[in-house]
This record gives structure tokens, C-alpha cells and sequence, in this order.
């Protein structure tokens, strides 16, 4: 398999992008959302024109439209949407086509009630709504294959098609897992695979506590908090998650293979081609699905995210409902990226949602603003999710980039066809081979995380106080406040690369890990741990030995043991002569010979004892941050003292400086002016380098 280092993830390897997908000189494209079931075959010519003059350069269509593709079973109808595949083309639009697996007929549900998925209560889910089937049922995979198959032997040769897209935001929302007889069988399948004795599975999760015992594996169900008046064991809960994304997983995967088998073969070999790409539109920050394990499957990861949907985002300041959160944004788009170098925003926000309990409007330029981030990210295509407002249905509400009359551009509209000019100015300045300045570089840090570690935290989280989403932000705000250029990981990836390596919370661990993460440091590199890491082995078991004590030689430290104070107590610990507070989790260190204390506890009964630690290991360092503050203000400051070597910058959290393919790119989610970090008499090709709230700045 080829392999080149992907410009816009320099730390990253990354897969060969073949240049009749994503052009590197192309920078970035945008493109919409477009539902011709939904209206009127007269509007359909002006529609498509109009989304060229907007400045699309693709649309995406097909998602949810099953009942006109199959009217009744086994009759395909899929002209109407050859008419609307060749007016995009004839208007210069590619087009992505979608799988629509997430809205099964009604002929179908009311043949076959055994598709349709189970909630926790033990209801079935009825017809009326969405991703309501059971993607574990044999019986739907069956009547997905049908549908994938008839649209991949009718357009999966067709020139006019750019990609596809499988399925939309694979979950089942609030539902969460299904509890139906199939996918309990698939569940005692994927725990024969793993486990093969019933024995083993009894050890590993702890069945003598509480006389968990099973006898064979048909005795098991999915574990349901709502059929315990005690808590189930944790541990068949984190193998539940696990099963959940690896099933979800497969279901992707069985789709992808289905649009490789018929549709352009050179695709399935990733060389350059006319071929079509495929992907899914992940949901953002979604802890249900792991889109790493698709990694091998699809050809680019794509999310959704709606920044703006009723939520305060505090730390923005008094206009974070209307910005969202700069750190959630970049995290995604940070952690979407390095998968294998190809990713984007698949739907990101227009205008008004209809889905949150309160919803406002974006400030105006928040928009444009989004859509720049991602630019400066290093995605490669925005789409917005939706071009036309229906006029009906669940999402009346919902703002598209042309108003009701369905014509005038909306305020969002207007800000699309903003960043489109952007993106085309900036191509006709995009130099190829340019490299990342070696400050910049040389902060270079991945982002350990494991989805294993966030499901066993959330199954037991031990304080209500604790928040590991809340807990990674405080740290990846602190790394781009110092302009350090992230890629979000997991612990499979080579990380000798990096001069920095930071991962929060690990509480899962294993000997391999401790040894690489060794390894790592003792050649050089910088790594930094947090609270709650190395309390379990991988089954999410207590170690039997010491607190934490398979990471005690790796930090140069023991933890003799941790504390959690009930709201609003605040406790403090004191760094440098500052004092900062806490209240979810504080550890108590001992530090070892050779071991130097950067924090240190200021009150309760272990005042006085370290909270964070540093040392020297090889050519390198280690440093253990035991407590999680209430403001992320602790973790900026330890974090400035590990990166003081790379003249780490010092911007206002949430303004996100970020450089791509030879340009600067600022854009300012806090709610006051921000200044860009330019030299002197540096010209603004985009902006002004007093960026506002909202705004956008970009220079080379």
C-alpha cells in the first residue's frame, strides 16, 4: 500500500488521497444536502442551479429516501434520482450518494416486526421515525443488502457519482442499544469468539461477586440497568459497549463491501482513479460508536456537528450559545483527521436547529467561522445539512441556506457562499510541498484516548462531580492556547513522532502499554499523565497490588490514595505560589528519589502532599497531573511548564490558531477581540488581525 505524509496532518501517516477525490491544490469544497423526494420535480432544475450559483461545488442526496427507491419490495425506482444525479452534473456539481438504511418502508416494518429494534423498557420501536430498525437483525441486513445492491449496480459505475455515503449518524439515539432477541444473539456470539470457555468469561467479570455465575453463554443477556435493582457487573457492561461499536462497526462494513463488490474496482485497491469514495457521518463527540474501528473500511471520516443548539458553553463567555465550543470543534475535527488523513464535516449547522430545548440564532459570522476552522483543520469538504427549510415534518424549524420561498439565501446561506470565496481565493495562493514551521512543529503532541477507558469511567464514574469529556477539554484547550498542532489518537498509533504525548484519565492499562509509553520517554519524548490512569487491567479489574501500581516506575511516584469532595466543596492545591481549586478527583502522590513536586495540596487533612509530579526518564520526561481542577486553569499552567523548551505560545483559550498547507488560519470562539499571532506588517488575506467574536483571519 502506498503511503505519503498527509500535508494537511503533518505529524501523521496517512493514506494515499487519490487525486481524483480530494486534489491537495483543491484545499477544501463545499457542498449541501438536497432532498428532491421532498419536493415538487418542476423545482428540481432551478434548485440545482441555484446551489451552483450559491457556490456548491456537490450535493448530497438519497439518505433517507428508501420508500421512493423501493416502493414495495423488490420494485426499484430509481430514475427520479438518475434525473437529479445528471442535473448536478449538468450545473458542475459532483455528487455524493447515501445508502438509506436508516429509514426502512413501511411495507417492510409491517412485513417483518422482527427488524425493528428494543428499547430497555422491552417496547418495540414502531414505524414514524428513524433508525428505528436493528442493524443485528439478520433478516434487515438481508433488505439492506437488496436496496446497497440495486443502488451500486445503477450508479456505483456512474462517472457523475463522487461518493457515498452509508447510512446516516449510526446509533440509535437516546435508545442507545437495542435489546432484541437478535441482537442478544449476536452479543452471546461476539462473547464466544472473545471468551470460549464460560469459565474465562466468569473470571473476567467477576462473576463470584454476587454469585454472578453463568453456566453457558445462552444463559446471557444484554446486561439492562432497568432489570437490576442492583448494579449489573461493570464489567459485562464495558464488554456491552464494546460489542455495541464493534456490531455497529460490521454493519458499516457490511455495506462498504457490498458498494465495493458492484460498483468501480479499482476503489477497493485506494489507487488513483475515477473510483468513488465511501464514508458515514459519525456523530461528534458521540461515546456509543468508534470510528476508529472503520479505519480499514472506509475511505474518509466524515461527523456531524451542530455547535449551536441551545447549551451555554461558559467558557466561550457570554457568547458561547451562540459560538459553540471552539474545543469540542477542534477535538473532532483533531480526532477525525489522523484516522487516515481524509475527513470533514458531513453536516455542520446552517442556521437555526430544531432539536435542542432552546434554539438560537448563531451569531452572524459564527457560521463562516465554522466552516473556516474546518478549513484550518485540514478537512477536506464541508457540507451543510440542509439546502432547502421543509415546510413539513419533524424539521419545520430546521434553517437551510435558501428560506421558506425557497430561493433567497438564508443569513447561513449567505456565510456558505462566503466561505466558498474564501476557499477559492486561497486555492489561487496554495503552493504545494510547503512544511510547517519548525516552532510549530516541534509542539507537536498526540492525544492519547481510548473509547475502552471513557465506557468503564462512565459504567462507574465513582463522584458524580466527574466529567471525562470535561476533563480532556481542559487539557486540549490548554494545548492550542500554546498553538501546539494536536492529532487526537489511539494507543495502536506510532507515536515516536511526537515530541508530546498527553492522555488523560487511562484507567485502563496493561504492561505493553506501560512499556511503550517507557520506551517513548526514555527516547526522548515528553510525556504527560493524568488523574484516574492505571487503576485497572483491560477487563476493567483492580489491580491486585498496590493503587495504580503498574504506573508507579513510569511516573516515579505512588499513589497511596485518592480523594473526591461532595459539591460545592472545593478544595485547593497550590503551584508556583497560585492557588487553584478542586473538587472531582484529587490523588495523593509521594514522590520518589529524583522525582520533582509541581503541586502541592493546600488544605483538607494530606495539606502539604503532592498533586503533581515531574521527572527526567532517559532523554526525556514524565508528568503526572493526580488532581482535575475546577476551571482547567491548573492544567494550562503544568502544561507551560512541560512545553517552556518549544516557546509555547500564550493565546486566550478557544481562539484556535491552526496552520494548513502553507496558511495561518485564526478563528475566535471567545466573546471578545482577539489579536493573530503575525509578525509585524504581515498582510491578511482573510480578516483583519484584530479578529471579533465569531470572525476569521488567515495569512501566510
Amino acid at each position: 500500500m502506498k503511503m505519503r505524509v498527509s500535508l494537511l496532518a503533518f505529524c501523521c501517516t496517512a493514506l494515499a488521497a487519490p487525486a481524483d477525490w480530494f486534489p491537495p491544490s483543491n484545499l477544501m469544497t463545499i457542498g449541501v444536502y438536497y432532498y428532491p423526494e421532498a419536493w415538487p420535480e418542476a423545482q428540481w432544475p432551478r434548485d440545482m442551479a441555484n446551489i451552483r450559483k450559491l457556490g456548491m461545488e456537490f450535493v448530497h442526496m438519497g439518505e433517507f429516501a428508501w420508500y421512493f427507491m423501493e416502493p414495495e419490495e423488490g420494485k426499484y425506482q430509481l430514475d427520479w434520482l438518475e434525473k437529479n444525479v445528471d442535473l448536478a452534473a449538468a450545473n458542475g456539481l459532483k455528487v455524493i450518494l447515501c445508502t438509506p438504511s436508516a429509514t426502512p418502508p413501511i411495507w417492510l416494518t409491517r412485513k417483518h416486526p422482527e427488524i425493528l429494534m428494543v428499547d430497555s423498557t422491552g417496547r418495540t420501536m414502531n414505524h414514524g421515525g428513524r433508525e428505528q430498525a436493528d442493524w443485528s437483525a439478520p433478516l434487515y441486513r438481508e433488505y439492506v443488502t437488496r436496496i446497497d445492491t440495486a443502488l451500486a449496480k445503477r450508479f456505483g459505475h456512474n462517472p457523475k457519482v463522487w461518493g457515498w455515503q452509508l447510512d446516516n449518524e449510526v446509533s440509535h439515539y437516546d435508545k442507545q442499544y437495542s435489546y432484541s432477541p437478535a441482537a442478544t444473539q449476536r452479543f452471546r456470539e461476539w462473547l464466544r469468539r472473545k471468551y470460549g470457555a464460560i469459565d474465562r468469561l466468569n473470571t473476567d467479570w467477576g462473576g463470584r461477586f454476587w454469585s454472578l455465575m453463568y453456566q453457558n453463554f445462552d444463559q446471557i443477556d444484554l446486561p439492562n440497568l432497568l432489570e437490576h435493582p442492583g448494579d449489573p457487573s461493570p464489567h459485562a457492561l464495558l464488554d456491552l459497549d464494546r460489542w455495541f461499536a464493534e456490531e455497529a462497526a460490521d454493519y458499516l462494513r457490511m455495506q462498504t463491501g457490498i458498494l465495493r463488490k458492484y460498483g468501480t474496482p479499482c476503489i477497493e485497491a485506494r489507487t488513483p482513479c475515477a473510483g468513488q469514495w465511501i464514508t458515514t457521518n459519525f456523530m461528534a463527540m458521540h461515546g456509543d460508536v468508534d470510528p476508529t474501528l472503520s479505519a480499514r473500511d472506509l475511505d474518509a471520516f466524515t461527523w456531524t456537528h451542530y455547535p449551536v443548539h441551545g447549551d451555554l458553553f461558559p467558557e466561550e463567555g457570554p457568547l458561547g450559545f451562540r459560538l459553540g465550543s471552539g474545543a469540542i470543534q477542534g477535538f473532532m475535527h483533531d480526532f477525525m483527521r489522523p484516522i487516515n488523513g481524509i475527513s470533514g464535516l458531513m453536516e455542520l449547522q446552517p442556521g437555526q436547529v430544531n432539536w435542542g430545548v432552546v434554539n438560537p440564532w448563531p451569531l452572524p459570522g459564527a457560521i463562516h467561522m465554522w466552516i473556516m476552522r474546518a478549513f484550518g483543520a485540514g478537512a477536506r469538504l464541508v457540507c451543510t445539512y440542509r439546502y432547502r427549510q421543509p415546510l413539513f415534518g419533524s424539521e419545520e424549524y430546521h434553517k437551510g441556506l435558501v428560506e421558506t420561498d425557497g430561493v433567497t439565501p438564508s443569513p447561513g446561506g449567505r456565510e456558505y457562499a462566503e466561505a466558498m470565496r474564501d476557499v477559492l481565493q486561497l486555492r489561487g495562493r496554495y503552493r504545494a510541498g510547503q512544511q510547517p514551521p519548525a516552532d510549530y512543529a516541534a509542539r507537536r503532541t498526540a492525544f492519547l484516548i481510548d473509547f475502552s477507558n471513557r465506557w468503564d469511567i462512565q459504567n462507574h464514574k465513582q463522584t458524580a462531580r466527574w466529567d471525562t469529556i470535561g476533563h480532556w477539554m481542559k487539557y486540549y484547550r490548554a494545548l492550542k492556547s500554546m498553538m501546539a498542532p494536536v492529532d487526537v489518537v489511539t494507543e495502536d498509533r506510532d507515536l515516536t513522532s511526537y515530541p508530546f504525548v498527553v492522555a488523560p484519565a487511562y484507567q485502563l492499562v496493561d504492561q505493553e502499554l506501560v512499556k511503550k509509553l517507557t520506551t517513548y520517554a526514555e527516547n526522548g519524548g515528553n510525556l504527560v499523565l493524568t488523574c484516574r490512569t492505571g487503576e485497572k487491567d483491560r477487563r476493567g479489574q483492580l489491580w491486585e497490588a498496590l493503587w495504580a501500581e503498574p504506573i508507579y516506575g513510569l511516573i516515579g511516584a505512588k499513589i497511596p490514595f485518592y480523594d473526591l469532595l461532595p459539591p460545592p466543596v472545593e478544595g485547593h492545591v497550590t503551584a508556583d505560589g497560585k492557588p487553584y481549586a478542586w473538587g472531582a478527583w484529587g490523588e495523593v502522590l509521594e514522590a520518589q528519589a529524583g522525582t520533582t513536586v509541581l503541586a502541592t495540596y493546600s488544605d483538607q487533612f494530606y495539606a502539604g502532599k503532592a498533586a503533581a509530579v515531574t521527572r527526567k526518564l532517559g532523554k526525556g520526561s514524565v508528568t503526572y497531573i493526580g488532581v482535575d481542577s475546577e476551571t482547567g486553569d491548573l492544567e494550562m499552567a503544568l502544561l507551560r511548564k512541560v512545553y517552556a523548551g518549544v516557546s509555547p505560545a500564550s493565546l486566550r483559550p478557544d481562539f484556535l490558531v491552526d496552520w494548513r498547507d502553507g496558511f495561518w488560519v485564526a478563528t475566535n470562539f471567545t466573546s471578545t477581540s482577539q489579536p493573530v499571532p503575525a509578525k509585524a506588517g504581515t498582510p491578511m488575506l482573510i480578516g483583519a488581525k484584530d479578529v471579533p467574536p465569531g470572525g476569521v483571519a488567515v495569512w501566510q
